[in-house]
C-alpha cells in the first residue's frame, strides 16, 4: 500500500530548513560555550601564573637581600678580625722585663751581655708558583703579606770565655718555653789588652704559641731575681 503525502513540497523543505538551522543555532552555541569557558580557564591560569611569578621574584629579591646581608656581614666580620689581630700584634704578650729574665737566668757564668735588641717583623711564607703572574697572584700576595703572622726576634752580642759557655748559653735559652728558636750568628776570638775573650751574637725567636704566665708558673722564676743580675751581666747598651 503506498502512501500518500498531502502536505506540499515547499512546507516540508522550509521545515527542513528550519530543523537544519535551528540544528546549526545549536552547535554554534555549544562551540561558543567552550571558546567562552577555554577563555575563562586560560584567563585563571594566566593569573595564577602572574601570581607565581611575582611571588617567586618576591622570593628571589629576599634572598638577594640576605645574601647581601650575609656578604656585608661577613667583610665586617673580616675587617674586625684583621683589627683584633693588628691589635693583639701591636700588643706584647711577653713583657719586656720576662724577656730579660729569661736571658738573665740562661747566662752561664763567665759570660756578659753587650747588647740585646728586640724587633718585631712578619713572617712571610714563600709559595712555589709559576713564572706566569696576574692580578690575582698580586691579590693573593698582598693578603698573605696582611696576614703574615708576627714574630719577635732578639739579636744577643755577648762576650764568654770559651765557646763551651756560649754552646751552654745557648742550651739554656733553646729548653725554655718562651723561646722559639735559637741561632748562633757567630762566634769569634778577640784580644783586649792582654785578655782574650769571646765574642758572638745569638739571635733568638720568641715562642707565639706559649703564654708567658704559664711559662713563668713552669719555670719558677720571676722578673725580681733577675733584676738584681742585670747589673753584673750588662757591660752595653740593652735596648
Amino acid at each position: 500500500m503506498s502512501t500518500i503525502n498531502l502536505l506540499p513540497d515547499d512546507y516540508v523543505q522550509r521545515r527542513r530548513r528550519r530543523r537544519a538551522n535551528i540544528l546549526c543555532l545549536a552547535l554554534f552555541i555549544v562551540v561558543m560555550c567552550g571558546v567562552v569557558g577555554a577563555a575563562v580557564v586560560s584567563e585563571r591560569s594566566r593569573q595564577y601564573t602572574q601570581q607565581m611569578l611575582e611571588r617567586v621574584n618576591a622570593d628571589y629579591e629576599e634572598a638577594a637581600r640576605l645574601i647581601e646581608q650575609m656578604r656585608t656581614l661577613e667583610v665586617q666580620r673580616y675587617r674586625m678580625r684583621e683589627k683584633a689581630r693588628m691589635t693583639a700584634s701591636l700588643v706584647e704578650r711577653t713583657p719586656r722585663s720576662t724577656i730579660l729574665a729569661v736571658i738573665t737566668n740562661a747566662r752561664p757564668k763567665h759570660t756578659s751581655l753587650v747588647k740585646v735588641e728586640l724587633d718585631t717583623k712578619r713572617v712571610f711564607l714563600r709559595n712555589k708558583t709559576s713564572g706566569k703572574r696576574s692580578k690575582f697572584t698580586t691579590v693573593s700576595q698582598r693578603r698573605a703579606a696582611m696576614t703574615a703572622p708576627m714574630v719577635v726576634t732578639m739579636d744577643i752580642l755577648g762576650k764568654a770565655n770559651t765557646d763551651v759557655e756560649v754552646a751552654r748559653f745557648i742550651a739554656n735559652l733553646a729548653r725554655h718555653p718562651l723561646i722559639g728558636s735559637v741561632d748562633l750568628a757567630y762566634s769569634e776570638e778577640l784580644k783586649e789588652k792582654d785578655a782574650t775573650y769571646r765574642e758572638f751574637k745569638i739571635i733568638v725567636t720568641l715562642n707565639n704559641d706559649v703564654d708567658a704566665l704559664d711559662a713563668i708558673r713552669k719555670t719558677g722564676f720571676t722578673t725580681a731575681g733577675a733584676e738584681r743580675k742585670i747589673a753584673h751581666a750588662s757591660r752595653g747598651d740593652i735596648r
